[in-house]
């Protein structure tokens, strides 16, 4: 298979994945394609299609995974916002299109990154290639200017590609790449100063959602009305939707409902930790043979030797009984299971002893129905075992620290682990994500008292009980994972 090939696949994947979260039931009915149209010099989606183009800034896209996944993320992005009332408030309030677009672009990616964690490098990658690319450029424009109109335009993109790290970032305490470097270079004290005011304007496109976006063009321009004369000093990078089609419109219509009101928030990626796995409760063991069954897979696809169909491997191989015939049934696949642990400081104590018991419980049930459990310890961070497993949930509470209590990991997990049911058992006591439909759907809380919070819970799982003793486990599970009818 070709380099070409091979990024198509990636590309298709990745688009059809970030369509699956924000547009659930779009994805269900049309599939996202991606293509490396030869004729396009920059990235653009009508939203079910994407066109990428085959160099982007000196880049050879089919052969820079990161670059052109995250192209398609940017694109992707822009399909959370309002894009209509932000071309109206253009042309309403005089805003240049720059300015809107650099806005828009601003926002939209600091929601991906926390919407998609494990997709924020391919973010960082493409901005990092425009640095490379124009950076200099940027500056030398900062110095020649000598009134704010002029330079505003390379006020913003030396703000977007100075630090790649970051969708837009002035740093006091960066280095002489920065923005806030860069002012300083400016001949005109009194442009320089206006300069300021509209870097941290634009720093504040971070923290707002995209429904807000027209609304915070508009406000810019109110507060910076000089700027409806300013031109487009250098191209801005990155690219065009058009939402054309039926799919296209109904896809933007779901993600923006489902992601419009979410102001984008900082993942806190799930950290891999070493760890030494100790034995079970003897509590925990007898409650999980009650457990069983609600993990057991009905209806699971057999064979047995019978005549039926001949195997021509095994009557190459000489086998005594070469027929094979498939039982009726339908096949399911086996469990995958989350389960993340409260260790914060209002778990400490008798509520953790209980909640770690209930853990380990569904653990072991779990894996003895032949099911695949991953276990996260968290507070206001949250680790892993690096043998990926459900090692930590047996860990010695005695060797713990405990911290405040964060949801925040939720993202880079419910990312991670796209096949599995989240189970958090917690007294959901903590700052929360927002939750995409799918994510919440497949996320279960149970609650340990006192002092638990049920409706905060609410707003991130689809199910939440609460558990006053491991005698009420088996009844609580039923709620969570009730079983499938044979």
């Amino acid at each position: 298979m070709n380099a070409t090939l091979d990024i198509r696949a990636i590309l298709d994947a990745t688009a059809n994945q970030i369509l699956a979260v924000v547009a659930p039931d779009t994805a269900r009915l049309v599939r996202a394609y991606v293509s490396l149209d030869e004729t396009a010099d920059t990235a653009a989606t009508d939203g079910v299609r994407i066109w990428l183009p085959p160099t982007f800034e000196g880049v050879d896209v089919a052969h820079d995974t990161p670059v052109a996944v995250g192209l398609l993320v940017h694109e992707l992005g822009h399909f959370l916002q309002p894009l209509k009332a932000l071309e109206e408030v253009e042309q309403q309030s005089g805003a240049p299109h720059w300015l809107g677009n650099i806005i828009a672009d601003i926002e939209l990616e600091a929601m991906m990154a926390g919407l998609f964690p494990p997709l924020a490098d391919t973010l960082k990658a493409v901005r990092a290639v425009v640095k490379q690319a124009h950076l200099a450029d940027y500056r030398r424009s900062l110095q020649a200017g000598r009134t704010f109109p002029a330079i505003a335009c390379s006020v913003a993109l030396t703000g977007r590609f100075g630090n790649p790290e970051l969708p837009f970032d002035i740093n006091p305490h960066g280095d002489s790449q920065t923005l806030f470097a860069a002012l300083r270079t400016i001949a005109s004290q009194t442009a320089a100063d206006r300069a300021l005011q509209f870097a941290w304007r634009l720093a504040g496109a971070t923290e707002i959602a995209p429904a807000q976006t027209p609304a915070y063009v508009e406000e810019t321009i109110q507060t910076f009305p000089e700027l409806r004369q300013a031109a487009e000093t250098f191209p801005t990078p990155g690219g065009a939707l058009s939402v054309v089609g039926p799919a296209g419109r109904a896809a933007q219509a779901e993600a923006a409902s489902n992601t419009g009101q979410h102001e984008p928030q900082s993942a806190e990626p799930v950290a891999s930790v070493r760890t030494v796995r100790g034995r079970p409760r003897p509590e925990a063991q007898q409650a999980a043979r009650g457990l069983r069954l609600h993990f057991q897979v009905a209806r699971s696809a057999t064979e047995i030797a019978a005549p039926g169909r001949l195997d021509r491997r095994a009557a190459v191989l000489g086998e005594l009984i070469p027929l094979r015939m498939a039982l009726p049934g339908k096949e399911r696949p086996r469990p995958k299971v989350l389960i993340c642990l409260d260790k914060s400081g209002s778990m400490k104590g008798a509520k953790f002893v209980l909640a770690q018991t209930a853990a380990q419980a569904v653990a072991l049930a779990v894996r003895e129905a032949g099911g695949e459990v991953v276990g996260v310890l968290f507070d206001d961070s949250a680790q892993i075992a690096t043998s990926s497993d459900e090692a930590l949930l047996f860990c010695d509470p005695a060797g713990l620290s405990y911290g405040g209590t964060g949801f925040e990991f939720l993202a880079d997990a419910w990312r991670r682990w796209p096949a599995h049911a989240i189970l958090l058992v917690t007294d959901g006591d903590g700052s929360i994500p927002p939750a995409m439909p799918g994510d919440k759907a497949r996320t279960s809380a149970i609650l340990i008292p006192p002092d638990c919070d049920a409706a905060l819970m609410g707003q991130i799982a689809a199910r939440v009980v609460t558990l006053n003793d491991l005698r009420g486990l088996a009844d609580v599970m039923t709620l969570l994972t009730p079983r499938a009818s044979c």
